[in-house]
């Protein structure tokens, strides 16, 4: 089982959605499971809600760590089919750190703001300390050309950028109260918002796998 951290400093990158929303797109290749690390238990209480649909979803599958040692819990599933997908705190102290070491790839999203753009380097400094290997996602642009100037931007640093982004779109909210992915909902902006969703995750995996 491949095993992909999601780790920022800054609150508010998008960690909780894109564990979520990669999760659910996982899950059409196989099984594919959440660990939520995150005292303030977003995509717990995203799954718990996923729960109470008619039918209750399945996929993805949310394992309770609670008491037990990372690094265990992980190098169980190693030998497994399927993804995992570690949520995690806004912060990179040693739960971060711990996250990363047991990860296949780390997936760094930012935000295209001057702020989100400068505390990305604390999050890159931790990955770079253990030597980790890293992705960033570009999340929540309002424009093209907002993703595209984040993009140039993070170019400065050692690590692979996603010519693919994540635009600000409602949708993912709705999809977020409603427990569900966005291939899960219905209209234009759903159909969007997967199809972009989609690219990421092939783009990901592609980095994953060494291509």
């Amino acid at each position: 089982m491949r095993t992909f951290s999601l780790i920022s400093q800054k609150g508010g990158a998008g960690k909780s959605t894109l564990a979520r929303q990669l999760a659910v797109m996982a899950g059409d290749d196989g099984p594919s499971l959440l660990i939520d690390r995150d005292p303030q238990a977003t995509t717990s209480k995203w799954w718990a809600r996923r729960q109470t649909l008619d039918p209750a979803c399945s996929v993805p599958d949310l394992l309770d760590c609670e008491g037990q040692n990372l690094s265990s819990v992980v190098g169980a599933l190693k030998r497994k089919p399927g993804a995992l997908f570690i949520d995690t705190r806004p912060a990179v102290g040693e739960p971060e750190a711990e996250a990363a070491r047991v990860a296949d790839l780390v997936i760094v999203p930012v935000r295209p703001s001057p702020d989100d753009l400068e505390a990305v380097v604390d999050t890159l400094k931790i990955l770079r300390r253990i030597e980790r290997k890293a992705v960033i996602i570009v999340n929540a642009a309002k424009t093209e050309g907002r993703a595209i100037q984040a993009r140039a931007a993070l170019s400065r640093y050692p690590v692979q950028v996603c010519p693919h982004h994540i635009a600000d779109r409602t949708v993912y909210l709705d999809a977020s109260f409603d427990g569900r992915g966005v291939a899960e909902m219905k209209g234009a902006a759903a159909r969007d918002a997967e199809a972009e969703m989609r690219a990421v995750w092939a783009w990901v995996q592609e980095v994953d796998r060494g291509e």
